[in-house]
């Protein structure tokens, strides 16, 4: 790890090694008794019995696909349910995946050619939370001559917070909280190239004179600080798709929103990001995480008067 570990008292190391315990223990079942038992339970549970964050879920899928029935978008929650518990069991499972198995179950079909036309430079990918987005630590693995960076966002709990972290890292990756990013590169730079993954599909915080996109008929905010590192220093951008195969198994694809040379307008390399991942969301809806409250911003005055 590239940062330094906080100081957790032994109540608070006690149930982070006994949840690591867990973690590994869990990763060590067979996989169909991960997936095909305890991925089906934990979907009846957040889908029928806490119907876990409902209302944002539906509120969201209603705006975002206003010309869908109350009825294709209740079959939308349901399946988004179920990618939810699996990104769940996918998540812990990583906890006891070797570098192969990681690799089996995230196939990115042009890894090759990416790994040529990035040769020597460091890179940005941008993903969201949709497919298996913990799953991204693989890039690491099929781009091997630079160093992985996985920004993160810090969680309130630090005994999770340190859980997660252990999760994330495996071979060539680094895990590097969001505020200490800008640091990060420029400390490593000039020494290996690294490829830096940016979920950019989270709630930014809201400053004057931001940009706004057009996204699934509402006005909204992006992260975009891969945006402005790649402009400042002239780096490739790469968006990381992904489709699901079957359950715990994916395939991925690097798709290129700049080549680091290309004379753009500041925000252009987000448009893009922004469009990409909306196509996405549009084939395969249920496999972005609709729990979230991704618009509880409020878009500037005359952007809420403008038709979308």
């Amino acid at each position: 790890m590239s940062q330094q570990q906080p100081k957790l008292t032994i109540l608070q190391r006690i149930a982070l090694e006994s949840l690591w315990a867990l973690c590994r223990g869990f990763a060590l079942l067979p996989h169909c008794i991960r997936h095909g038992v305890f991925g089906n339970l934990t979907h009846f549970v957040l889908c029928y019995v806490l119907r876990y964050r409902r209302k944002v879920m539906m509120d969201n899928l209603r705006r975002s696909f206003p010309e869908k029935s109350e009825e294709e978008l209740c079959k939308i929650s349901v399946a988004a349910y179920r990618n939810l518990a699996e990104q769940i069991i996918n998540t812990i499972s990583l906890s006891g995946m070797n570098d192969k198995i990681r690799q089996e179950r995230m196939d990115i079909i042009n890894a090759e050619e990416t790994r040529k036309d990035a040769a020597g430079r460091s890179v940005i990918i941008l993903t969201g939370h949709y497919g298996c987005w913990e799953g991204g630590g693989v890039i690491g693995l099929a781009l091997p001559e630079q160093s992985f960076v996985a920004v993160y966002h810090q969680l309130k709990s630090v005994v999770f917070d340190e859980l997660m972290k252990r999760i994330r890292i495996s071979t060539n990756v680094d895990v590097v909280e969001m505020k200490r990013i800008m640091r990060h590169f420029l400390d490593h730079k000039d020494k290996r190239p690294m490829t830096i993954g940016l979920a950019s599909d989270q709630n930014p915080t809201v400053r004057l004179n931001m940009p706004w996109y057009k996204f699934l008929h509402q006005w909204t905010a992006f992260f975009d600080g891969g945006d402005t590192l790649a402009m400042k220093y002239k780096l490739p951008v790469y968006y990381f798709t992904m489709r699901r195969v079957k359950a715990g198994h994916y395939k991925a694809e690097f798709i290129r929103l700049y080549d680091g040379e290309e004379a753009v307008e500041p925000y252009t390399i987000t448009e893009r990001y922004v469009r990409v991942l909306e196509k996405d969301i549009q084939e395969c809806p249920e496999l972005w995480i609709w729990t979230h409250r991704r618009w509880k911003h409020t878009p500037p005055a005359e952007l809420q008067a403008q038709k979308i």
